[in-house]
């Protein structure tokens, strides 16, 4: 009893205190705006929304009647404020800028003898003084990292029997290391200085450059680049860019390398077409060489063709990349010249934002290797492993298939079962921890439907007469985004519409409207769904058979709406029918909805009866 009551007065100061000022919510969500709205849709969108949720057409033979209009009282509170404040172009400026607090803050501000373009300015001049310490602090660091191994003791019995007579040691042999760093340290907003350190050994013997250089800027179109380098090699080089027409871009570049002489380079870049990129380079010496080529972009797929003839060498090299999901990549090289053949297959995955892993498998003259790479935060490490220099077809084969088949298995049934396992208890964890907020924000949109509600219910009606855009089922939160292939299924896998403890909740048939599933009260230990039932929220925002929703607008804070799981990717899904066709889409939270559109029709064979 003394845990019941003591929830009881904690549930009650979080309604006191949701009542005592308006949320702080997006106010372009509130009033369900874009972000640019001129000031005649802001009082039109404040018109059609005061007038529906107006405490005093809140129906009050309800049994809930009370809790009703206290949830209309909040929403008018904030559709209030945010008109207040969006139809005033100077609060709205530092809305924009400051968000809700400094818009609040704004007469208290100015009280203090500062005008509100006074203060614009002054932030703005503080946002550049901050960007420029930033930019003066900041070091573009890069790193090429490549250690080579032999594995061909393991696989040759001819090697490992020469290989015992120097060494016992069972483990892979470190041929070659080649590293390479690069840091550039921005002195202006138009100049960068850089060095750049590389290192190499094969063999026992090695050596390494250091190179120093500073990059202008002479004007958006122009940049000039000067370096020295000395070690292993000296070398001079300065290098003119300039962007020559809008879809042109050359470079001449002049060079000195000791021992060598004087040499020219000349390079041009185009863009043939708006998926095509070509290229032409001229190397008049010291050793001369010409290069020509081209990429292609369609869809996933990207083509790419290089042709170079010179007195080192001649040859060609092509490639081919295809995106097979959002974070995977396939791809397939090949090069033959005078220098010998090569062939590379392989894939690369987006582990996370910093971090991409790949491995693909070479076949050339100098044999058959196994190449792992790394990519995090401008670091690649490459790791290739010598496997065989006797190349055969079957030793192909088998280095082509196995190596993908295992990956593929270790994928599947190893690391995805232990990713899935960890962000769920991520997940969990998190939901736990948010789950007081949670619960009060979706009582709140549970409330704001039911202040809405008759207004839904109305457009249905009238909407599902005339064969217009009716909202048939809308959720909002985490849920997977694929979409539904079979008939009359839920709007998501087991959906279950939330209500609050001992909330009164009609029944499908109840208003003769459109309704989704009655919503379950769940047992006060339980964790509260990931997504939020946003039907009556969606069909409230229904404009003469037109919903729109516009990018960089909060969902989570439209009326009606909450965010259910803080933290999480969330997607808003819509199943609606319009001209008695089933229509249904799914998108991101925050993007762009425009309804209704032929796009989101379903296929026949998913189409159901409409009751009208």
């Amino acid at each position: 009893a003394a845990s019941m009551s003591r929830d009881a007065s904690e549930s009650a100061s979080d309604d006191d205190a949701s009542t005592s000022a308006p949320s702080a919510r997006d106010l372009y969500a509130a009033l369900g705006v874009r972000r640019d709205a001129s000031a005649e849709d802001i009082k039109r969108a404040y018109r059609a929304k005061a007038s529906a949720i107006h405490p005093d057409k809140v129906s009050s033979g309800a049994e809930d009647a009370t809790s009703v209009r206290e949830a209309a009282q909040r929403a008018f509170a904030t559709v209030s404020e945010a008109y207040e404040i969006l139809s005033d172009s100077e609060r709205r400026g530092v809305y924009d800028v400051y968000g809700i607090d400094g818009a609040r803050a704004g007469r208290e501000l100015g009280a203090r003898g500062k005008t509100v373009e006074e203060l614009r300015v002054e932030f703005a001049r503080q946002q550049a003084k901050e960007a420029k310490e930033a930019a003066e602090a900041k070091l573009n660091f890069n790193g090429t990292y490549i250690f080579g191994f032999s594995a061909a003791h393991l696989v040759e019995e001819e090697i490992r029997r020469r290989r015992a007579r120097y060494t016992a040691n069972p483990g892979l042999d470190l041929t070659s290391v080649s590293l390479s760093n690069s840091m550039e340290i921005p002195l202006s907003d138009d100049d960068v200085a850089y060095f750049v350190t590389q290192g190499s050994m094969r063999g026992g013997r090695g050596g390494g450059n250091f190179i120093l250089g500073w990059r202008r800027a002479v004007s958006p179109l122009t940049s000039v680049d000067v370096s020295a380098q000395t070690g292993l090699t000296s070398a001079a080089t300065a290098t003119i860019t300039r962007q020559l027409t809008t879809h042109t871009s050359g470079a001449i570049s002049y060079n000195y390398i000791a021992q060598q002489g004087l040499g020219l380079n000349l390079m041009l870049e185009r863009q043939l077409f708006p998926q095509t990129r070509g290229h032409l380079s001229w190397n008049v010496g010291p050793i001369g060489s010409m290069s020509t080529g081209a990429s292609h972009a369609f869809g996933k797929n990207a083509v790419k063709c290089d042709l170079t003839v010179g007195l080192a060498a001649t040859g060609i090299a092509g490639s081919y990349v295809r995106q097979v999901s959002n974070t995977q990549v396939y791809r397939a090289a090949v090069k033959a010249g005078t220098t010998g053949m090569e062939m590379e297959v392989g894939t690369t995955n987006q582990v996370d934002e910093d971090t991409a892993l790949g491995f693909s498998i070479v076949v050339s003259l100098r044999g058959l290797t196994l190449k792992f790479r790394m990519n995090r935060q401008g670091q690649r490490f490459i790791i290739p492993v010598l496997l065989t220099p006797l190349v055969s077809w079957r030793k192909s084969l088998v280095a082509f298939t196995l190596p993908p088949i295992a990956l593929i298995l270790v994928r599947r049934f190893l690391v995805r079962p232990i990713v899935l396992s960890y962000v769920r208890k991520r997940q969990l964890a998190a939901r736990k921890q948010n789950k007081r907020a949670v619960l009060a924000a979706m009582r709140a949109a549970f409330d704001d439907a039911k202040v809405i509600e008759a207004a839904a219910d109305k457009k249905a009606r009238a909407a599902q007469t005339r064969g217009g855009l009716v909202i048939e089922a809308a959720v909002f939160g985490a849920f997977d985004p694929k979409p539904n292939k079979v008939k009359n299924a839920p709007i998501i896998p087991d959906f279950k519409p939330w209500a609050p403890p001992g909330a009164r909740v009609p029944t499908a048939s109840e208003d003769g409207a459109p309704s989704a599933a009655t919503p379950q009260s769940p047992p006060p230990t339980t964790l509260p769904p990931p997504y939020v039932d946003v039907t009556k929220a969606t069909q409230f925002m229904v404009d003469g058979d037109t919903l729109d929703l516009y990018e960089n607008v909060s969902m989570s804070d439209l009326l009606g709406f909450c965010d259910p799981c803080p933290g999480e990717d969330k997607f808003l899904r819509i199943r609606y029918r319009y001209r008695r066709s089933l229509h249904e889409v799914t998108v991101k939270a925050d993007t762009v909805v425009s309804l209704p559109s032929s796009e989101h029709r379903l296929p026949e064979k998913l189409q159901t009866h409409d009751a009208s």
